[in-house]
């Protein structure tokens, strides 16, 4: 019989309260045992990213979930910020937002996001994002296995480094 799965590490940064917690229903809903630190505003969340750029490698989270409009700092600043340390490539991003704009969705995936989801008006849509969180942390091969694997308790580590 297989351990269970560690539970995913996730950073939510998100600074609407209601959406954050549409996020949790989504990962209850599809089962899927996680950690959550939560960020509210783009300088606290800079503060996070350096502090994970002083941690090992294998402290990472194992996903950011990453609103592009938030108080303080632009989501693609931190996304920018958070992909220039050596920590930042081993950390999926999926950028959460209400913008649809093509232009938006092709410029944050060349900075280095690995999905994009558009925050839809009703409940049952958001679901997909469920799957899509899925195929971002375990989808890919070996590498998203191992991570499944080996992840660590980092959202709540992090948290009490940074001072949440």
């Amino acid at each position: 019989m297989d351990a269970p799965a560690p539970p995913l590490s996730l950073i939510v940064v998100d600074d609407n309260p209601v959406d954050v917690q549409l996020i949790r229903w989504v990962l209850d809903a599809h089962g899927l045992p996680y950690e959550l630190l939560v960020i509210d505003n783009g300088d606290q969340a800079l503060d996070v990213v350096d502090h994970l750029a002083q941690q090992e490698p294998l402290r990472s989270p194992t996903l950011m979930l990453l609103d592009l409009n938030l108080p303080q700092r632009d989501g693609k600043d931190i996304l920018r910020h958070l992909k220039a340390i050596p920590q930042g490539a081993d950390i999926r991003v999926v950028i959460v937002t209400n913008s649809a704009d093509p232009k938006e969705r092709a410029e944050t995936l060349a900075l280095g996001a690995d999905g994009y989801f558009v925050k839809p008006f009703h409940l049952t849509p958001f679901m997909q994002l469920g799957e899509l969180i899925k195929t971002v942390a375990f989808g890919h091969g070996a590498e998203g296995e191992a991570r499944r694997r080996g992840d660590r308790n980092v959202a709540q580590e992090t948290a009490r480094a940074v001072g949440r």
